[in-house]
Order: C-alpha cells, then sequence, then structure tokens
C-alpha cells in the first residue's frame, strides 16, 4: 500500500468516525503517511487532503519527496508548535482528532481554537498501523535478515578477554557497513552477572564495561532498520562446553515457554492470554518469579508499538501483526537468560522473521 492509499484509507476511517479532519505531530505517524523521516505537522481532512507543515531546515526535501497528494506547506523560522496547531484548528469545525497533545500545549491554545471540538485519538492510526501492509513485512522481513547476520558476527566474538563494548561496537558496526541499514536502537551487550538486567547494567564508573570469562553467561539485543522499520533480536549464550543443571533447565524453559506462546498467535487471540500461557509454564519450573517484563510487543516504524503481549493488555492480535515474543528470566547477582524473534502473525501461524536458531546457546 503506498503512501497515497493509506492517506486515502485514513480519510475513510475519518468519514466513518464522525471527524472533520485529523493532526499528526509524532513523527513515527508523519512517517507513514508520508515517508518523510523529518519533522513535521501534518493534517489529514477527511476529504483525503493533506497538508504537510515543515521548517525551512526540512523544507527542500519535503517538496522533493512528498507522496502525490500530499501539499507541501513552508512555515517561518521559530513558529511555536502550539501556535501552528492553533493556527491550524482556526481554519477548521467540528470533531478534530490529534495523535498527541500534552496538557501544556492545549492550555496555551484552548481558549484560541473557537467551535473546535479537538479530541486525542491515538487509536485511530494504531488500527491501521498495527496490521502491516505488504511492503512494510518485506522491510521488516529484510530487517530480520540482516540482524540474524549481525547476531551472527557478534557470537563469533564471544571469547574470554574480549569487552562488552568491543562486541557492541563491532555489531554496530557490522549494521552500518550494509549501506542504507542503521540500528533500531542503542544494543545491549551483557555478560555474567549483568545479564541478570534486562536493559543491561548502568554503565558509569568501574562498572562502564566488563570482560568475557569463561562460565560466563552473555545476552545480546539488537535491532536492525531498513527504510523506516526496525527488527529486533535477542540471544543468549553461554561460554564454556558444559552448563550446570540449573541453568540448562532455564535456558530449555525460556525456549519452551516461548514455542507455547507463538503457538497461540493468532488474530483474535488476547494478547494477555499469550503472556499467561508463557507466565503459566514459567511458574509450574518454579522461575515465574523471574519472568519481570511482559512478553512481548509490536515492531514497525517504532521498536515498540501496539500490540501489547503483557498481563494486563486489553489488545488482541490482529492479521499481519508484526511482533516479539521475548521470555526471560533474572536471577540478580547470578544471570538472566533472555529469547526473542520477530514475527509475522497469520491466520494460520505466527511466522518468525529472525531465524538465528534458538538451541546454538554453547560457545567454547
Amino acid at each position: 500500500m503506498g503512501h497515497k492509499e493509506r492517506l486515502e484509507k485514513f480519510a475513510a476511517r475519518l468519514e466513518l468516525s464522525g471527524f472533520n479532519a485529523y493532526i499528526c505531530v509524532n513523527e513515527s505517524n508523519v512517517f507513514y503517511f508520508t515517508g518523510l523521516p523529518s519533522p513535521a505537522t501534518l493534517l489529514i481532512r477527511r476529504d483525503g487532503h493533506a497538508v504537510l507543515y515543515v521548517s525551512p531546515m526540512n523544507y527542500g526535501l519535503a517538496e522533493k519527496e512528498a507522496p502525490q497528494g500530499v501539499e507541501v506547506a513552508h512555515l517561518k523560522m521559530g513558529v511555536a508548535p502550539e501556535a501552528l496547531l492553533a493556527e491550524i484548528l482556526s481554519q477548521l469545525g467540528g470533531m478534530v482528532g490529534i495523535d498527541s497533545l500534552d496538557f501544556e500545549t492545549h492550555r496555551k491554545i484552548s481558549g484560541l481554537i473557537g467551535g473546535v471540538d479537538l479530541r486525542p485519538q491515538s487509536r485511530l492510526v494504531w488500527d491501521m498501523r498495527m496490521s502491516k501492509d505488504t511492503y512494510e513485512v518485506e522491510v521488516i522481513r529484510e530487517a530480520c535478515s540482516v540482524a540474524d547476520k549481525v547476531m551472527r558476527a557478534a557470537a563469533d566474538l564471544l571469547v574470554p578477554g574480549i569487552k562488552e563494548s568491543e562486541v557492541k561496537a563491532e555489531l554496530t558496526a557490522e549494521v552500518y557497513r550494509r549501506v542504507g541499514q542503521e540500528p533500531a536502537f542503542m544494543p545491549i551487550v551483557a555478560f555474567g552477572e549483568r545479564s541478570a538486567h534486562p536493559h543491561g547494567p548502568i554503565l558509569r564508573g568501574a562498572a562502564r564495561d566488563r570482560v568475557l570469562k569463561r562460565g560466563d553467561v552473555v545476552v545480546i539485543d539488537l535491532g536492525v532498520k531498513v527504510e523506516g522499520y526496525c527488527s529486533d533480536l535477542t540471544r543468549t549464550f553461554y561460554i564454556g562446553s558444559e552448563m550446570d543443571e540449573r541453568l540448562r533447565n532455564t535456558f530449555e524453559s525460556v525456549i519452551h515457554a516461548k514455542a507455547l506462546a507463538q503457538n497461540i498467535m493468532r488474530p483474535g487471540v488476547s494478547c494477555s492470554y499469550v503472556d499467561d500461557i508463557a507466565r503459566d509454564y514459567l511458574s509450574n519450573k518454579g522461575l515465574d518469579a523471574y519472568f519481570i517484563h511482559s512478553l512481548g510487543h509490536g515492531v514497525g516504524i517504532d521498536i515498540h508499538e501496539p500490540p501489547r503481549i503483557g498481563p494486563g493488555s486489553q489488545d488482541q492480535f490482529v492479521e499481519n501483526n508484526v511482533v516479539t515474543c521475548e521470555p526471560g528470566v533474572y536471577i540478580l547477582g547470578e544471570w538472566g537468560v533472555r529469547m526473542e524473534d520477530t514475527l509475522l502473525v497469520t491466520e494460520e501461524a505466527a511466522i518468525p522473521l529472525t531465524s538465528y536458531p534458538l538451541d546454538e546457546y554453547l560457545i567454547y
């Protein structure tokens, strides 16, 4: 689906929902509808007419690259966001949606919007963004393929004596060596007891880095961005040929919990129920107290998107969701184990888009 078709589809949604227009200020939403990565404000009317308001710094690129049907408006330098929003709203009437509106901005414009009923309504966009079209799936698939290769390159570096920072630098360089691609987020590389922190340790003072030792558990979490779309991949490794039974059971339990959860991911299934399946399995193994985050999340333009796959989530899977499944067990002072793949949810199955082997976790 091209950007023009997305705008037309969204305009139809506006009409069905009773909105006269919609304003996107979130950069990811602007990118979704225009393909332009620079900060801007996008007005979409329910007749399909769209206007992109950009600063002088970004005007040249926007004028050249804006999709068909999007008018590009040149802003004066230094226009405040609330002033622009008030100006846009002065041209509108009735009910207008907006994807993000903070309290301070609303306070500043509340006396200036006249007869406009301005309503924060991010769900209107998310209802489209959650189901990926063919183009989106293909670029995410490419991002996942690159992530697999980068993980392989990172794993090949895991020899005693190397530092976390050296692995992180090399895997980041490996991403950039592939033209037109960049990391989707700052990668996590955590050795030994530091792997028990899901997002890695605080890198300051003496804890800024750590040298790899034999007998260490290693968590590597990385993502790649291709044409504005992300992948997400985590693998946990053990440096040695023999691990104790407790650690091996944890590896196998995490992998099995992941498989059970993925096997029931289908359109219409509750995201919280899928999280329950993985959590209940880990509970039976006495490990649920150490599973301290949600099972997964959506992936797309943002590395974390709806749906949220976790306790209390009100979301359900829809066809062509791209999501992660990433159960983890974290025992402070000892180690953490997390396995994560990016998946495409279809009517028949949740199809892994990342493919680095789950069982290749021994490095010796």
